[in-house]
């Protein structure tokens, strides 16, 4: 209860130094749109989870904010075998847990052990399939994972299966961080409980009061020194309008959604406040290519590509923020092709195709249920969508989920492949790798939950990307994966709709705010402050 009490006081104070004018202690108000999904760092698949778990937790490697390069974090250092198969990892003295204990070799090795168990059904467990001996222990066939190897109380190595030249960059994501096996080996029956999110992380959670903030106060024994900031509280408030209000009146101090359509507007009243980036990411619409109508119909896919107008999306929608996607890869990514055409504006195309589909205007096609999670951009979008596609005659229903919902019906394809013929997706890079999207989103192995929702299946694009995963240097890679970008593309995997670009509202006296082409949930927050002149 007084803990109840406590977190209540912080956010009724915090919120009433309206603008931060002349605050004495360093308390963020951070928006989201909702509650994290969930804050176990294996189940994290989403933007808003992993905006809370990266303050949480760390794991062995991350990523610089700004350069993307992987840096150390609780490893100290790593060597790797000449011939690119063994990794191995020097734990730093003195790293501890929130619980005061200090984190050893056999806690990274148990948490990935955790992360890889088929018990725990992560859908991230694929961060760890290049390990020697993961395969066989996820289906049964092994006891232990041979590849995961203590050497000693701070030495941890790990052994793959072949080379594989993403891994560091899937061991810097949040789903690998480094956990306490007294707290997190035994659930609770609240999972959202602060004794049992333990984790090594600049901050601990304080409490999580669902569907209206969580707090989370600096760790003074952070490794790393502790942070600036003393608290953060992240609160909750889906709608967008109620959300800049908020930040007008002092309640926020990032705002990390703006309304859309007031973009011009907020430049010129609060100028440098609106900050935009680019980023490394897609904004789509899922096939699910397993059902009816877009099983095994590539004309009707890329009939409904034509058929929006993307252009107008991004220039007039979206206030000319976001970049028409051409492609699978977005601008930044290694690999990126700037000569590939997509799916250009093109109505009288998309009506021959509609022909060749076997629905000319639309005849005998039923109507098609098109699912987004709630937010005012998305259904703004999803409205226009489904205006431009009557124009060849695809009639769709817009079914608005929230996040959590929205998430279950999607991952669910593999379960009935029935309720989700359409829907909204969007990706932001985990790590900096052409990897990242072609394999994890577009692989027939990565079916369902693990990425490729949409249930696509090309045998010469597996091979291709298979081929691309198995070798170290980058320049022989690219060619690969853009054959293998180039064959989904025409295949019409997905609807394009846009390469994204970030944006947010910061508050004049937030320092050290970093805008990170991976998206703001990357952004170190233990180095802000808040400057009360």
């Amino acid at each position: 209860m007084w803990r109840r009490t406590l977190a209540l006081l912080i956010l009724a104070s915090a919120t009433a130094c309206a603008g931060n004018a002349g605050q004495s202690d360093q308390t963020l108000r951070y928006r989201l749109r909702e509650d994290p999904p969930t804050i176990d760092p294996a189940f994290v698949t989403d933007q808003v989870s992993a905006t809370v778990v990266r303050r949480l937790h760390a794991g062995l490697v991350d990523f610089n904010p700004e350069t993307l390069e992987i840096i150390p974090r609780v490893a100290e250092s790593w060597d790797i075998s000449a011939d690119g198969t063994v990794y191995t990892f020097h734990i730093r003295r003195g790293v501890l847990f929130h619980n005061g204990r200090e984190v050893t070799a056999e806690d990274a090795a148990w948490s990935l052990h955790r992360l890889v168990d088929p018990e725990t059904r992560s859908q991230r467990a694929w961060i760890l399939s290049p390990v020697r001996g993961a395969k066989a222990f996820q289906e049964g066939r092994a006891q232990d994972v041979e590849g995961i190897v203590v050497e000693d109380r701070f030495t941890l190595r790990l052994e793959l299966e072949q080379p594989y030249a993403p891994f560091l960059g899937q061991l810097a994501m949040e789903n690998a961080s480094i956990l306490p096996r007294e707290t997190w080996g035994s659930p609770p029956e609240d999972p959202g409980s602060p004794a049992y999110n333990i984790g090594c992380g600049p901050f601990y959670l304080v409490e999580w009061v669902h569907s209206n903030y969580m707090t989370v106060a600096a760790f003074d024994d952070y490794y790393a020194g502790r942070p600036a900031l003393d608290r953060i509280i992240f609160r909750f408030i889906g709608n967008l309008s109620t959300s800049l209000e908020e930040y007008r009146a002092g309640g926020l101090d990032i705002l990390d959604e703006i309304v859309s359509g007031q973009r011009h507007a907020l430049r010129k009243q609060l100028g440098d406040e609106l900050r935009q980036w680019p980023q490394m990411a897609a904004y789509f619409f899922g096939f699910n290519h397993q059902v009816a109508p877009f099983k095994g119909n590539r004309a009707l896919r890329q009939a409904i590509n034509y058929a929006v107008d993307k252009e107008y999306i991004c220039r007039v929608l979206q206030e000319g923020k976001d970049i028409p996607q051409t492609g699978i890869l977005p601008p930044g990514i290694p690999g990126y092709n700037p000569d590939l055409e997509g799916y250009p504006y093109n109505l009288e195309k998309a009506k021959e195709l509609m022909i060749e589909a076997g629905y000319p205007g639309g005849e005998g096609l039923a109507e098609i249920p098109m699912l987004y999670n709630t937010s005012e951009n998305h259904q703004r979008l999803a409205t226009q969508i489904q205006s431009d596609l009557a124009k060849i005659g695809v009639r769709v229903s817009l079914r608005n989920l929230d996040w959590a919902s929205f998430l279950h019906a999607v991952e669910g394809n593999t379960r009935d492949h029935s309720e989700t013929p359409f829907f909204r997706l969007g990706w932001f890079a985990d790590y900096p790798d052409p990897d990242n999207f072609l394999y994890v989103l577009l692989h027939s192995d990565n079916w369902g939950p693990a990425g490729n929702n949409s249930l696509y299946s090309n045998p010469e694009f597996d091979r291709l990307v298979d081929e691309a995963r198995s070798l170290t240097d980058m320049k022989d890679r690219i060619p690969l994966y853009r054959q293998a970008e180039k064959l989904a593309v025409e295949d019409a995997a997905w609807l394009f709709l846009y390469f994204y670009e970030d944006e947010a509202l910061v508050k004049p006296y937030v320092r050290n705010f970093v805008l990170s082409p991976m998206g703001d949930q990357m952004a170190p927050l233990e180095h802000i402050t808040l400057d009360p002149h």
